[in-house]
């Protein structure tokens, strides 16, 4: 399995399945992104892949130098998890 940038989401993806599951995260602002879903492909579902994508999210908003602000409930339970998560969110945002 792989993760590929495609605009404003990253899919997973392989030779035999292009799309596995998917993060968007459309933009607010200038450096600002919304979380709008994590999706997974229900053949895929229960493998944690939902996690992974949303690692990678994590990876390149860092790379972009990104705020996040969060609207899927899965991401949010995420970013909790997580706390090195969430510096990536506004100091309004944190959930300290």
């Amino acid at each position: 399995m792989e993760f590929k940038v495609d605009g404003n989401r990253i899919i997973a993806q392989d030779k035999s399945h292009p799309l596995i599951g998917e993060i968007t995260f459309p933009p607010l602002s200038d450096g600002r992104v919304v979380v709008e879903r994590v999706f997974v492909n229900p053949d895929f579902r229960g493998q944690g892949i939902a996690g992974k994508l949303v690692k990678e999210f994590v990876k390149y908003a860092k790379e972009q130098d990104l705020t996040v602000k969060l609207m899927c409930p899965y991401a949010k339970v995420a970013f909790q998890k997580h706390p090195e998560y969430q510096e990536l969110l506004l100091p309004e945002d944190r959930m300290d």
